[in-house]
């Protein structure tokens, strides 16, 4: 099949977080966060973490899942500072969803290298791409970002909230609420204020009831 044929298969959003929660509870029974997701890679799952000099220079992909299924190779630079630990984790919650979404992907192009998916990448078609990468996105963000964790983390922010006599500002302009707050919610999970804010967005938990 050339990358111009390239149809990416339809996953409803609650089917793709059935998925991810399935995985999680499947390779992090511990429950504890953030979650270990190098250790769900290596240990479990037995996909070596494959790094490699210049692979964001090169192709702008901080990893890629090996069409073997046997390992991610990832940015060497990256991977090495821990200055972009949390990068890295949803870099390999992404490819996790590639693995247990898109395994027929593999199968039917020859993404063997950095060139090979940089080919795949730049001939498929963008709206079929789009939606491939936004589903391994949305596995991600939901593996890492558990939902019950995330209500109990909107309620504390919610109290906080209405004790400090800020709920005018929260029905004015919620959006600029909910991002002065993410970086602060975030950081029990491991991720990005724009990975938490995504997740509170997606699954309709915001403006929280007060």
């Amino acid at each position: 099949m050339e990358p111009s044929e390239f149809k990416c298969k339809w996953i409803d959003k609650k089917e793709l977080w059935s998925i991810a929660d399935d995985v999680r509870k499947t390779y992090w029974s511990e429950g504890v966060l953030p979650i270990n997701i190098e250790k769900i890679v290596e240990f479990r799952l037995k996909l070596r973490p494959d790094p490699k000099h210049g692979l964001f220079s090169s192709t702008d992909m901080d990893a890629y899942l090996k069409i073997d299924l046997t390992a991610i190779v990832v940015d060497y630079d990256f991977y090495m500072n821990e200055k972009f630990a949390n990068r890295m984790r949803f870099s390999f919650a992404h490819e996790l969803g590639h693995f247990f979404l898109h395994k027929e992907v593999f199968a039917a192009f020859d993404l063997v290298d950095p060139a090979a998916w940089k080919n795949f990448i730049l001939n498929v078609p963008e709206n079929e791409y789009s939606n491939f990468e936004w589903q391994a996105n949305e596995f991600a963000g939901r593996l890492l970002v558990p939902h019950s964790d995330l209500v109990l983390a909107i309620k504390q922010a919610a109290t906080i909230i209405k004790e400090n006599k800020l709920t005018d500002y929260l029905e004015n302009d919620p959006d600029a609420v909910l991002s002065r707050i993410s970086p602060t919610i975030c950081k029990p999970f491991g991720v990005s204020a724009d990975v938490i804010k995504r997740r509170v967005e997606r699954e309709g938990l915001w403006p929280p009831a007060l």
